[in-house]
Protein backbone atom coordinates (compact mmCIF):
# COMPACT_ATOMS: atom_id res chain seq x y z
CA UNK A 1 0.00 0.00 0.00
CA UNK A 2 2.94 2.34 0.65
CA UNK A 3 4.13 1.71 -2.91
CA UNK A 4 0.67 2.48 -4.28
CA UNK A 5 0.41 5.65 -2.21
CA UNK A 6 3.83 6.85 -3.31
CA UNK A 7 2.99 6.22 -6.95
CA UNK A 8 -0.25 8.15 -6.78
CA UNK A 9 1.18 11.05 -4.82
CA UNK A 10 4.37 11.38 -6.84
CA UNK A 11 5.29 14.36 -8.97
CA UNK A 12 4.06 12.62 -12.12
CA UNK A 13 0.61 11.06 -11.76
CA UNK A 14 0.00 7.85 -13.70
CA UNK A 15 -2.28 8.61 -16.67
CA UNK A 16 -3.43 5.27 -18.02
CA UNK A 17 -4.87 4.81 -21.51
CA UNK A 18 -5.95 1.49 -23.02
CA UNK A 19 -5.87 0.28 -26.62
CA UNK A 20 -7.45 -2.96 -27.84
CA UNK A 21 -6.12 -4.73 -30.92
CA UNK A 22 -8.61 -7.18 -32.44
CA UNK A 23 -8.36 -10.10 -34.83
CA UNK A 24 -10.18 -8.08 -37.53
CA UNK A 25 -12.41 -5.03 -38.06
CA UNK A 26 -15.55 -6.41 -39.72
CA UNK A 27 -17.76 -9.07 -38.11
CA UNK A 28 -21.13 -10.71 -38.54
CA UNK A 29 -23.50 -10.78 -35.55
CA UNK A 30 -22.65 -13.89 -33.53
CA UNK A 31 -18.89 -13.74 -34.18
CA UNK A 32 -16.24 -13.76 -31.48
CA UNK A 33 -14.13 -10.60 -31.19
CA UNK A 34 -10.66 -11.71 -30.08
CA UNK A 35 -8.88 -8.95 -28.14
CA UNK A 36 -5.40 -8.01 -26.96
CA UNK A 37 -5.14 -5.16 -24.43
CA UNK A 38 -2.40 -2.56 -24.11
CA UNK A 39 -2.44 -0.32 -21.03
CA UNK A 40 0.03 2.57 -21.29
CA UNK A 41 1.11 5.29 -18.92
CA UNK A 42 0.59 8.39 -21.04
CA UNK A 43 3.18 10.23 -18.96
CA UNK A 44 6.02 8.21 -20.50
CA UNK A 45 4.35 6.22 -23.32
CA UNK A 46 5.31 2.84 -21.87
CA UNK A 47 3.31 -0.09 -20.56
CA UNK A 48 1.80 0.56 -17.14
CA UNK A 49 2.16 -2.20 -14.55
CA UNK A 50 -0.23 -0.47 -12.16
CA UNK A 51 -3.85 -1.37 -12.91
CA UNK A 52 -4.80 -5.06 -13.08
CA UNK A 53 -8.21 -4.71 -14.75
CA UNK A 54 -9.33 -3.08 -18.01
CA UNK A 55 -12.98 -2.47 -18.89
CA UNK A 56 -14.20 -2.82 -22.47
CA UNK A 57 -17.42 -1.28 -23.77
CA UNK A 58 -19.02 -1.66 -27.22
CA UNK A 59 -21.38 1.18 -28.09
CA UNK A 60 -23.78 2.01 -30.85
CA UNK A 61 -24.81 5.62 -31.33
CA UNK A 62 -27.88 4.74 -29.23
CA UNK A 63 -25.98 3.44 -26.21
CA UNK A 64 -23.96 0.65 -24.57
CA UNK A 65 -24.60 -2.80 -26.08
CA UNK A 66 -21.93 -5.19 -24.74
CA UNK A 67 -19.12 -5.24 -22.18
CA UNK A 68 -16.08 -7.26 -21.12
CA UNK A 69 -13.33 -7.18 -18.51
CA UNK A 70 -9.70 -8.01 -19.25
CA UNK A 71 -7.17 -8.89 -16.56
CA UNK A 72 -3.91 -6.98 -16.96
CA UNK A 73 -0.42 -8.09 -16.04
CA UNK A 74 2.38 -5.65 -16.71
CA UNK A 75 0.05 -3.60 -18.90
CA UNK A 76 -0.93 -6.54 -21.13
CA UNK A 77 -4.01 -8.73 -21.25
CA UNK A 78 -6.27 -10.73 -23.54
CA UNK A 79 -9.89 -11.79 -23.85
CA UNK A 80 -12.85 -12.05 -26.18
CA UNK A 81 -16.41 -10.85 -26.63
CA UNK A 82 -19.06 -13.07 -28.22
CA UNK A 83 -21.18 -10.65 -30.22
CA UNK A 84 -24.90 -11.08 -29.74
CA UNK A 85 -26.60 -12.50 -32.83
CA UNK A 86 -29.35 -9.89 -32.36
CA UNK A 87 -27.11 -6.86 -32.90
CA UNK A 88 -28.50 -4.63 -35.68
CA UNK A 89 -26.31 -4.00 -38.70
CA UNK A 90 -24.11 -0.92 -38.32
CA UNK A 91 -20.86 0.47 -36.99
CA UNK A 92 -19.99 0.24 -33.30
CA UNK A 93 -17.34 1.90 -31.18
CA UNK A 94 -15.07 -0.19 -28.95
CA UNK A 95 -13.74 1.71 -25.91
CA UNK A 96 -11.43 0.53 -23.12
CA UNK A 97 -10.17 2.09 -19.91
CA UNK A 98 -8.94 1.45 -16.39
CA UNK A 99 -10.59 2.96 -13.32
CA UNK A 100 -7.37 4.84 -12.56
CA UNK A 101 -7.21 6.27 -16.09
CA UNK A 102 -10.88 7.23 -16.08
CA UNK A 103 -10.40 9.15 -12.81
CA UNK A 104 -8.58 11.90 -14.72
CA UNK A 105 -10.64 15.07 -15.14
CA UNK A 106 -11.96 15.37 -18.68
CA UNK A 107 -10.97 11.77 -19.46
CA UNK A 108 -11.76 10.74 -23.04
CA UNK A 109 -11.53 7.05 -23.95
CA UNK A 110 -11.50 8.06 -27.62
CA UNK A 111 -7.69 8.05 -27.63
CA UNK A 112 -7.71 4.27 -27.97
CA UNK A 113 -11.17 3.81 -29.51
CA UNK A 114 -11.75 1.47 -32.44
CA UNK A 115 -14.66 1.36 -34.91
CA UNK A 116 -15.96 -2.15 -35.61
CA UNK A 117 -18.47 -3.01 -38.31
CA UNK A 118 -21.13 -5.61 -37.48
CA UNK A 119 -23.45 -7.02 -40.16
CA UNK A 120 -26.42 -9.11 -39.08
CA UNK A 121 -26.93 -11.86 -41.66
CA UNK A 122 -30.10 -13.14 -39.93
CA UNK A 123 -32.05 -9.90 -39.75
CA UNK A 124 -32.74 -6.80 -41.80
CA UNK A 125 -32.68 -4.62 -38.68
CA UNK A 126 -30.23 -1.72 -38.88
CA UNK A 127 -29.06 0.91 -36.45
CA UNK A 128 -31.12 4.11 -36.86
CA UNK A 129 -29.36 6.29 -39.44
CA UNK A 130 -26.44 3.88 -39.13
CA UNK A 131 -26.29 2.39 -42.64
CA UNK A 132 -25.68 3.89 -46.06
CA UNK A 133 -26.26 1.84 -49.22
CA UNK A 134 -23.59 2.57 -51.82
CA UNK A 135 -23.47 1.33 -55.45
CA UNK A 136 -19.85 0.20 -55.35
CA UNK A 137 -17.63 -1.44 -52.77
CA UNK A 138 -16.00 1.39 -50.76
CA UNK A 139 -12.25 1.85 -50.83
CA UNK A 140 -10.44 0.51 -47.78
CA UNK A 141 -8.95 3.23 -45.53
CA UNK A 142 -5.15 3.43 -45.40
CA UNK A 143 -3.45 1.47 -42.63
CA UNK A 144 -0.10 2.57 -41.25
CA UNK A 145 2.97 0.41 -40.84
CA UNK A 146 5.52 1.20 -38.16
CA UNK A 147 8.48 -0.20 -36.25
CA UNK A 148 10.74 -3.13 -36.95
CA UNK A 149 8.95 -6.45 -37.36
CA UNK A 150 9.11 -8.71 -40.39
CA UNK A 151 6.49 -11.29 -41.39
CA UNK A 152 7.17 -13.99 -43.98
CA UNK A 153 4.77 -16.63 -45.28
CA UNK A 154 4.77 -19.27 -47.98
CA UNK A 155 4.02 -18.08 -51.50
CA UNK A 156 0.84 -20.18 -51.45
CA UNK A 157 -0.89 -22.82 -49.37
CA UNK A 158 -3.54 -25.45 -50.03
CA UNK A 159 -6.98 -25.57 -48.36
CA UNK A 160 -7.36 -27.93 -45.41
CA UNK A 161 -3.61 -27.95 -44.95
CA UNK A 162 -0.88 -26.47 -42.82
CA UNK A 163 1.44 -23.58 -43.56
CA UNK A 164 4.17 -21.87 -41.60
CA UNK A 165 4.63 -18.21 -40.77
CA UNK A 166 7.88 -16.64 -39.63
CA UNK A 167 7.99 -13.42 -37.60
CA UNK A 168 11.39 -11.80 -37.05
CA UNK A 169 12.62 -8.92 -34.94
CA UNK A 170 15.61 -7.28 -36.67
CA UNK A 171 15.70 -4.42 -34.17
CA UNK A 172 17.55 -4.05 -30.89
CA UNK A 173 14.53 -4.01 -28.54
CA UNK A 174 12.14 -6.70 -27.37
CA UNK A 175 8.73 -6.41 -29.06
CA UNK A 176 5.43 -7.51 -27.55
CA UNK A 177 2.69 -7.99 -30.13
CA UNK A 178 -0.54 -9.64 -31.19
CA UNK A 179 -0.84 -11.58 -34.43
CA UNK A 180 -3.94 -12.23 -36.56
CA UNK A 181 -4.42 -14.20 -39.76
CA UNK A 182 -7.86 -13.60 -41.26
CA UNK A 183 -9.66 -13.82 -44.58
CA UNK A 184 -9.56 -10.70 -46.74
CA UNK A 185 -12.94 -10.95 -48.46
CA UNK A 186 -13.05 -7.39 -49.75
CA UNK A 187 -15.28 -5.86 -47.06
CA UNK A 188 -13.25 -2.83 -45.90
CA UNK A 189 -12.87 -1.63 -42.33
CA UNK A 190 -14.70 1.50 -41.21
CA UNK A 191 -11.39 3.14 -40.32
CA UNK A 192 -7.74 2.21 -40.48
CA UNK A 193 -6.81 2.99 -36.88
CA UNK A 194 -4.04 0.86 -35.44
CA UNK A 195 -1.62 1.09 -32.57
CA UNK A 196 0.58 3.80 -34.26
CA UNK A 197 -2.47 6.10 -34.23
CA UNK A 198 -3.01 5.28 -30.55
CA UNK A 199 0.60 6.16 -29.73
CA UNK A 200 0.25 9.46 -31.62
CA UNK A 201 -2.86 10.19 -29.58
CA UNK A 202 -0.98 9.45 -26.35
CA UNK A 203 1.75 11.95 -27.25
CA UNK A 204 -0.85 14.57 -28.21
CA UNK A 205 -2.76 14.44 -24.91
CA UNK A 206 -3.05 17.80 -23.14
CA UNK A 207 -1.62 18.24 -19.69
CA UNK A 208 -3.67 16.57 -16.96
CA UNK A 209 -6.13 18.93 -15.27
CA UNK A 210 -6.72 16.92 -12.12
CA UNK A 211 -7.91 13.59 -10.78
CA UNK A 212 -10.91 12.32 -8.87
CA UNK A 213 -10.14 11.31 -5.29
CA UNK A 214 -13.09 8.89 -5.15
CA UNK A 215 -11.66 6.34 -7.61
CA UNK A 216 -9.99 3.33 -5.98
CA UNK A 217 -6.93 2.20 -7.99
CA UNK A 218 -7.22 -1.47 -8.92
CA UNK A 219 -3.64 -2.38 -8.09
CA UNK A 220 -4.41 -6.02 -7.22
CA UNK A 221 -7.54 -6.65 -9.27
CA UNK A 222 -11.13 -5.57 -9.74
CA UNK A 223 -12.67 -3.61 -6.88
CA UNK A 224 -16.25 -4.87 -6.60
CA UNK A 225 -18.73 -2.44 -5.08
CA UNK A 226 -22.07 -3.52 -3.65
CA UNK A 227 -24.82 -2.10 -1.46
CA UNK A 228 -27.39 -3.42 0.96
CA UNK A 229 -31.04 -3.48 -0.03
CA UNK A 230 -33.93 -4.42 2.21
CA UNK A 231 -37.61 -4.10 2.86
CA UNK A 232 -37.32 -0.67 4.47
CA UNK A 233 -34.85 1.82 5.93
CA UNK A 234 -34.95 0.14 9.33
CA UNK A 235 -34.11 -3.15 7.68
CA UNK A 236 -31.03 -1.71 6.06
CA UNK A 237 -29.78 -0.03 9.19
CA UNK A 238 -30.17 -3.21 11.23
CA UNK A 239 -27.50 -4.96 9.19
CA UNK A 240 -24.80 -2.33 9.02
CA UNK A 241 -21.35 -3.05 10.51
CA UNK A 242 -21.82 -6.73 9.72
CA UNK A 243 -19.68 -8.91 7.50
CA UNK A 244 -20.67 -9.36 3.86
CA UNK A 245 -19.45 -12.27 1.73
CA UNK A 246 -19.16 -12.82 -2.00
CA UNK A 247 -18.04 -16.14 -3.45
CA UNK A 248 -18.37 -18.45 -6.42
CA UNK A 249 -17.97 -22.23 -6.69
CA UNK A 250 -14.39 -23.44 -6.88
CA UNK A 251 -11.55 -24.02 -4.48
CA UNK A 252 -12.07 -20.91 -2.38
CA UNK A 253 -10.03 -18.63 -4.66
CA UNK A 254 -13.09 -16.47 -5.32
CA UNK A 255 -14.09 -15.84 -1.72
CA UNK A 256 -13.99 -12.31 -0.28
CA UNK A 257 -15.45 -10.66 2.80
CA UNK A 258 -15.64 -7.06 4.00
CA UNK A 259 -17.56 -5.01 6.55
CA UNK A 260 -20.68 -3.11 5.49
CA UNK A 261 -20.11 0.62 5.96
CA UNK A 262 -22.43 3.08 7.64
CA UNK A 263 -24.17 4.08 4.39
CA UNK A 264 -24.98 0.47 3.47
CA UNK A 265 -22.19 0.12 0.90
CA UNK A 266 -19.45 -2.49 0.85
CA UNK A 267 -16.24 -2.66 -1.20
CA UNK A 268 -14.52 -5.96 -2.00
CA UNK A 269 -10.86 -5.88 -3.03
CA UNK A 270 -10.27 -8.87 -5.32
CA UNK A 271 -7.32 -10.23 -7.25
CA UNK A 272 -9.62 -10.64 -10.29
CA UNK A 273 -12.32 -13.24 -10.78
CA UNK A 274 -12.27 -15.01 -14.14
CA UNK A 275 -15.10 -16.16 -16.38
CA UNK A 276 -18.87 -15.98 -16.06
CA UNK A 277 -19.75 -17.07 -12.54
CA UNK A 278 -22.70 -17.75 -10.31
CA UNK A 279 -21.87 -15.30 -7.53
CA UNK A 280 -23.21 -15.97 -4.03
CA UNK A 281 -23.88 -12.82 -1.98
CA UNK A 282 -24.56 -13.09 1.75
CA UNK A 283 -24.68 -10.95 4.87
CA UNK A 284 -23.66 -12.70 8.08
CA UNK A 285 -26.09 -12.96 11.03
CA UNK A 286 -29.03 -11.24 9.37
CA UNK A 287 -32.09 -10.58 11.51
CA UNK A 288 -34.60 -13.24 10.32
CA UNK A 289 -37.46 -10.78 10.86
CA UNK A 290 -35.88 -8.13 8.66
CA UNK A 291 -34.24 -9.69 5.62
CA UNK A 292 -31.63 -7.69 3.70
CA UNK A 293 -29.39 -8.73 0.87
CA UNK A 294 -26.47 -7.50 -1.25
CA UNK A 295 -26.66 -6.09 -4.73
CA UNK A 296 -23.55 -5.62 -6.90
CA UNK A 297 -23.08 -2.25 -8.59
CA UNK A 298 -22.16 -2.15 -12.26
CA UNK A 299 -18.44 -1.42 -12.72
CA UNK A 300 -18.86 0.01 -16.23
CA UNK A 301 -18.86 3.77 -16.71
CA UNK A 302 -20.99 3.81 -19.90
CA UNK A 303 -18.77 6.42 -21.52
CA UNK A 304 -19.71 8.52 -24.50
CA UNK A 305 -18.58 6.87 -27.76
CA UNK A 306 -18.45 10.11 -29.68
CA UNK A 307 -19.67 10.36 -33.26
CA UNK A 308 -19.80 6.97 -35.00
CA UNK A 309 -19.79 7.05 -38.82
CA UNK A 310 -22.51 5.06 -40.64
CA UNK A 311 -21.68 1.69 -42.16
CA UNK A 312 -21.40 1.83 -45.94
CA UNK A 313 -22.98 -1.31 -47.41
CA UNK A 314 -22.76 -2.53 -50.98
CA UNK A 315 -24.65 -5.29 -52.78
CA UNK A 316 -21.24 -6.61 -53.75
CA UNK A 317 -20.79 -7.87 -50.18
CA UNK A 318 -23.42 -10.61 -50.61
CA UNK A 319 -21.13 -13.58 -51.54
CA UNK A 320 -18.63 -12.74 -48.80
CA UNK A 321 -21.38 -12.34 -46.19
CA UNK A 322 -22.87 -15.70 -47.12
CA UNK A 323 -19.49 -17.36 -46.44
CA UNK A 324 -19.12 -15.45 -43.17
CA UNK A 325 -22.60 -16.50 -42.07
CA UNK A 326 -21.80 -20.17 -42.68
CA UNK A 327 -18.44 -19.89 -40.93
CA UNK A 328 -19.91 -18.21 -37.84
CA UNK A 329 -22.66 -20.83 -37.48
CA UNK A 330 -20.22 -23.70 -37.88
CA UNK A 331 -17.89 -22.21 -35.26
CA UNK A 332 -20.78 -21.80 -32.83
CA UNK A 333 -21.95 -25.38 -33.38
CA UNK A 334 -18.61 -27.19 -33.67
CA UNK A 335 -16.28 -25.02 -31.63
CA UNK A 336 -14.40 -27.06 -29.02
CA UNK A 337 -11.63 -26.49 -26.52
CA UNK A 338 -9.16 -27.91 -29.04
CA UNK A 339 -9.56 -24.81 -31.24
CA UNK A 340 -8.18 -22.43 -28.64
CA UNK A 341 -5.68 -22.70 -25.82
CA UNK A 342 -5.83 -21.06 -22.43
CA UNK A 343 -2.91 -18.73 -21.73
CA UNK A 344 -1.37 -18.38 -18.25
CA UNK A 345 -3.07 -15.88 -15.98
CA UNK A 346 -2.36 -14.46 -12.54
CA UNK A 347 -4.16 -16.15 -9.66
CA UNK A 348 -3.76 -16.03 -5.89
CA UNK A 349 -4.70 -19.39 -4.38
CA UNK A 350 -5.90 -19.03 -0.80
CA UNK A 351 -6.02 -22.71 0.12
CA UNK A 352 -2.57 -24.26 -0.28
CA UNK A 353 -2.35 -27.99 -1.00
CA UNK A 354 0.68 -28.36 1.30
CA UNK A 355 -1.49 -27.55 4.31
CA UNK A 356 -4.43 -29.76 3.29
CA UNK A 357 -5.62 -33.03 4.79
CA UNK A 358 -7.95 -34.72 2.31
CA UNK A 359 -10.50 -37.40 3.06
CA UNK A 360 -11.79 -39.18 -0.04
CA UNK A 361 -15.08 -40.53 1.22
CA UNK A 362 -15.23 -43.48 -1.17
CA UNK A 363 -12.17 -44.87 0.65
CA UNK A 364 -14.19 -45.24 3.85
CA UNK A 365 -17.44 -46.74 4.99
CA UNK A 366 -20.22 -44.54 3.68
CA UNK A 367 -22.53 -43.03 6.31
CA UNK A 368 -25.89 -41.43 5.57
CA UNK A 369 -25.44 -38.78 8.30
CA UNK A 370 -22.72 -36.11 8.21
CA UNK A 371 -22.17 -36.12 11.97
CA UNK A 372 -21.22 -39.81 11.86
CA UNK A 373 -18.33 -38.99 9.51
CA UNK A 374 -16.78 -36.72 12.13
CA UNK A 375 -17.27 -39.26 14.91
CA UNK A 376 -16.02 -42.33 13.04
CA UNK A 377 -12.94 -41.28 11.06
CA UNK A 378 -12.38 -37.50 10.66
CA UNK A 379 -10.38 -36.64 13.74
CA UNK A 380 -9.65 -33.05 12.69
CA UNK A 381 -13.32 -32.01 12.95
CA UNK A 382 -15.84 -31.88 15.72
CA UNK A 383 -19.23 -30.36 16.35
CA UNK A 384 -19.59 -28.11 19.37
CA UNK A 385 -22.61 -26.25 20.71
CA UNK A 386 -21.94 -22.58 21.53
CA UNK A 387 -24.61 -20.10 22.59
CA UNK A 388 -27.27 -22.60 21.64
CA UNK A 389 -25.90 -23.11 18.10
CA UNK A 390 -23.92 -26.03 16.75
CA UNK A 391 -20.70 -25.20 14.96
CA UNK A 392 -18.03 -27.20 13.16
CA UNK A 393 -14.53 -26.75 14.62
CA UNK A 394 -11.16 -27.56 13.04
CA UNK A 395 -8.25 -28.87 15.12
CA UNK A 396 -5.16 -26.66 15.53
CA UNK A 397 -1.70 -27.12 17.03
CA UNK A 398 0.42 -24.82 19.22
CA UNK A 399 4.14 -24.11 19.18
CA UNK A 400 4.87 -27.27 21.20
CA UNK A 401 2.99 -29.50 18.76
CA UNK A 402 0.03 -30.03 21.07
CA UNK A 403 -3.36 -30.29 19.36
CA UNK A 404 -6.46 -28.43 20.51
CA UNK A 405 -9.77 -27.09 19.17
CA UNK A 406 -9.70 -23.27 19.14
CA UNK A 407 -12.77 -21.32 20.15
CA UNK A 408 -12.63 -19.14 17.05
CA UNK A 409 -15.10 -19.83 14.27
CA UNK A 410 -14.04 -22.18 11.47
CA UNK A 411 -14.88 -21.37 7.87
CA UNK A 412 -17.08 -24.08 6.37
CA UNK A 413 -17.26 -24.23 2.57
CA UNK A 414 -19.34 -26.29 0.18
CA UNK A 415 -17.65 -26.37 -3.24
CA UNK A 416 -15.79 -23.20 -2.22
CA UNK A 417 -18.91 -21.26 -1.13
CA UNK A 418 -19.19 -20.36 2.60
CA UNK A 419 -21.92 -22.01 4.63
CA UNK A 420 -22.21 -19.59 7.55
CA UNK A 421 -25.00 -21.56 9.22
CA UNK A 422 -23.14 -24.76 10.16
CA UNK A 423 -26.42 -26.55 10.87
CA UNK A 424 -26.95 -26.68 7.11
CA UNK A 425 -23.71 -28.57 6.49
CA UNK A 426 -24.35 -30.88 9.47
CA UNK A 427 -27.71 -31.77 7.90
CA UNK A 428 -26.26 -32.09 4.37
CA UNK A 429 -26.31 -35.45 2.60
CA UNK A 430 -22.75 -36.89 2.76
CA UNK A 431 -23.52 -39.21 -0.17
CA UNK A 432 -23.32 -36.12 -2.42
CA UNK A 433 -19.78 -35.33 -1.21
CA UNK A 434 -16.71 -36.61 -3.06
CA UNK A 435 -14.05 -35.52 -0.57
CA UNK A 436 -13.42 -33.23 2.37
CA UNK A 437 -10.39 -30.91 2.51
CA UNK A 438 -9.30 -29.66 5.93
CA UNK A 439 -6.93 -26.74 6.50
CA UNK A 440 -5.70 -26.07 10.02
CA UNK A 441 -4.38 -22.72 11.25
CA UNK A 442 -5.61 -19.15 11.01
CA UNK A 443 -6.89 -17.68 7.74
CA UNK A 444 -7.95 -14.16 6.87
CA UNK A 445 -10.32 -13.06 4.11
CA UNK A 446 -10.28 -9.29 3.99
CA UNK A 447 -10.60 -8.30 7.65
CA UNK A 448 -12.41 -11.49 8.71
CA UNK A 449 -10.37 -14.24 10.39
CA UNK A 450 -11.18 -17.93 10.84
CA UNK A 451 -9.68 -20.73 12.89
CA UNK A 452 -9.31 -23.38 10.22
CA UNK A 453 -11.17 -24.13 7.00
CA UNK A 454 -13.07 -27.21 5.87
CA UNK A 455 -14.23 -27.53 2.27
CA UNK A 456 -16.84 -30.16 1.39
CA UNK A 457 -16.40 -30.89 -2.32
CA UNK A 458 -19.33 -32.53 -4.10
CA UNK A 459 -19.18 -34.79 -7.16
CA UNK A 460 -20.95 -32.14 -9.27
CA UNK A 461 -19.08 -29.15 -7.84
CA UNK A 462 -22.23 -27.03 -7.93
CA UNK A 463 -23.63 -27.25 -4.36
CA UNK A 464 -26.40 -29.75 -5.22
CA UNK A 465 -29.46 -29.81 -2.93
CA UNK A 466 -28.15 -27.04 -0.64
CA UNK A 467 -30.94 -24.80 0.63
CA UNK A 468 -29.78 -21.27 1.43
CA UNK A 469 -31.31 -18.67 3.72
CA UNK A 470 -33.53 -15.91 2.34
CA UNK A 471 -30.78 -13.32 2.57
CA UNK A 472 -28.52 -15.21 0.14
CA UNK A 473 -28.64 -14.00 -3.45
CA UNK A 474 -27.19 -15.91 -6.41
CA UNK A 475 -26.49 -13.63 -9.37
CA UNK A 476 -24.76 -13.90 -12.74
CA UNK A 477 -21.37 -12.25 -12.46
CA UNK A 478 -19.21 -11.17 -15.39
CA UNK A 479 -15.62 -11.84 -14.45
CA UNK A 480 -12.49 -11.14 -16.44
CA UNK A 481 -12.38 -12.90 -19.77
CA UNK A 482 -10.06 -15.88 -19.83
CA UNK A 483 -6.94 -15.08 -21.89
CA UNK A 484 -7.12 -17.34 -24.94
CA UNK A 485 -5.09 -17.93 -28.09
CA UNK A 486 -7.20 -19.04 -31.06
CA UNK A 487 -4.49 -21.07 -32.81
CA UNK A 488 -6.92 -23.76 -34.04
CA UNK A 489 -4.27 -26.48 -33.73
CA UNK A 490 -6.99 -29.06 -33.04
CA UNK A 491 -8.86 -28.58 -36.31
CA UNK A 492 -9.21 -32.00 -37.92
CA UNK A 493 -10.82 -33.61 -40.95
CA UNK A 494 -14.16 -33.96 -39.15
CA UNK A 495 -14.39 -30.19 -38.68
CA UNK A 496 -16.24 -28.30 -41.48
CA UNK A 497 -13.63 -25.57 -41.62
CA UNK A 498 -14.95 -22.23 -42.83
CA UNK A 499 -13.20 -20.07 -40.20
CA UNK A 500 -12.67 -16.41 -41.11
CA UNK A 501 -9.96 -15.85 -38.50
CA UNK A 502 -7.64 -18.82 -38.87
CA UNK A 503 -4.97 -17.77 -36.33
CA UNK A 504 -4.94 -15.39 -33.39
CA UNK A 505 -2.42 -14.97 -30.60
CA UNK A 506 -2.76 -11.94 -28.33
CA UNK A 507 0.41 -12.19 -26.23
CA UNK A 508 3.53 -12.85 -28.29
CA UNK A 509 7.01 -11.55 -27.56
CA UNK A 510 10.24 -11.46 -29.58
CA UNK A 511 13.72 -10.66 -28.29
CA UNK A 512 16.09 -8.55 -30.43
CA UNK A 513 17.36 -10.54 -33.41
CA UNK A 514 15.04 -13.47 -32.69
CA UNK A 515 12.55 -15.21 -34.98
CA UNK A 516 9.35 -17.08 -34.24
CA UNK A 517 7.95 -19.82 -36.47
CA UNK A 518 4.20 -20.43 -36.20
CA UNK A 519 2.04 -23.18 -37.67
CA UNK A 520 -1.24 -22.07 -39.22
CA UNK A 521 -4.09 -24.39 -40.27
CA UNK A 522 -5.70 -23.32 -43.55
CA UNK A 523 -9.50 -23.55 -43.99
CA UNK A 524 -11.55 -25.52 -46.51
CA UNK A 525 -11.88 -22.60 -48.92
CA UNK A 526 -9.39 -20.55 -50.85
CA UNK A 527 -8.66 -16.87 -50.97
CA UNK A 528 -6.35 -14.16 -49.77
CA UNK A 529 -5.57 -13.90 -46.07
CA UNK A 530 -4.11 -10.93 -44.23
CA UNK A 531 -1.44 -11.39 -41.57
CA UNK A 532 -1.49 -8.44 -39.17
CA UNK A 533 0.85 -7.80 -36.22
CA UNK A 534 0.43 -4.93 -33.75
CA UNK A 535 2.73 -4.25 -30.85
CA UNK A 536 5.13 -2.10 -28.89
CA UNK A 537 8.86 -2.02 -28.36
CA UNK A 538 10.40 -1.77 -24.91
CA UNK A 539 10.62 2.01 -25.22
CA UNK A 540 6.99 2.40 -26.29
CA UNK A 541 7.55 2.63 -30.06
CA UNK A 542 4.55 1.46 -32.08
CA UNK A 543 4.98 -1.66 -34.19
CA UNK A 544 2.56 -2.53 -37.02
CA UNK A 545 3.38 -5.00 -39.80
CA UNK A 546 1.34 -6.72 -42.51
CA UNK A 547 1.76 -9.55 -44.99
CA UNK A 548 -0.50 -11.77 -47.09
CA UNK A 549 -1.07 -15.49 -47.53
CA UNK A 550 -2.71 -17.01 -50.62
CA UNK A 551 -4.72 -20.20 -50.15
CA UNK A 552 -5.61 -21.88 -53.43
Amino acid sequence: MLTVSASLQGAERIRERVYISTDRDVYVAGDAVWMSAWCLDASNGRLSAFSKTAYVEIHSQQGLVQTAKIALNGGRGAGRILLSNTLPTGNYRLLAYTKLGASEDGFDAGTGARTLSVINTFSTERLPDGVQIVPEVPTAPPVRSAGKLEIRSAAAASPNGTTRLTVSNPGNETIQFSLSVHHDDGIPAADGRRIPDFIDGIHALPQARGFSDTAIPEYEGEVIRAHVTGTDTAGRQANLDRYAFISSPGGGENLYTETISGDGSVTFFTSNIYGSQNMFLEIEDVDPDNICHLEIDSPFLDLSPGEIPPLRLSAGYAPALQLRKIGMQLERNFDADTLYSELPFRIHPVLEEDNCKRYILDDYTRFPVMEELFIEFIQELRIRRTDGRRRVEVIASDATGQYYFPRGMALVLLDGVPILDHEKIIAYDPLLVSHIDIYSGSYSFGIRSFSGIVNFVTYKGSLPSMQFADNVRIVDFQGCSLPLAYTCAGVGKAYPDYRQTIYWHPLLSLAPGASLELECKTPAYGGRFEIVAEGLSGTGEAVAARATLDVR
